[in-house]
């Protein structure tokens, strides 16, 4: 049977590789009913050792939550972002901030 890629495993902090579908709770192989999309997760479920699906924390701020990190407005953000005094990613439309180069700042 083909393995496809079902995002809920994508998106967990255990998951570790699509390329043979280990994750840190089933380092073996993740079970097809999970893997396929048939299974959530979020419930328990035989071998997951009481761990479940946890979703993994973003390594970038958008413009709205830097804003609400940083308890001023989007428009002061785009500011500081157009006159390059916050290092930033351009894609497309949207401005994404890494966490790593603003690590000052507290949550």
């Amino acid at each position: 049977m083909e393995r496809k890629c079902f995002p809920m495993c994508i998106n967990c902090q255990y998951f570790r590789g699509a390329k043979d579908g280990m994750c840190d709770v089933f380092p073996r192989k993740i079970p097809d009913k999970i893997w396929s999309g048939d299974f959530k997760h979020d419930k328990p479920f035989p071998g997951d050792q009481g761990i479940r699906f946890h979703p993994k924390e973003s390594e970038f701020w958008s413009v709205s939550e830097l804003a609400r990190v940083m308890n001023v407005g989007p428009k002061t953000v785009y500011r500081a972002l157009w006159s390059k005094k916050i290092p930033a990613y351009k894609i497309g439309r949207m401005w994404r901030v890494s966490k790593r180069d603003l690590q000052f700042i507290k949550k």
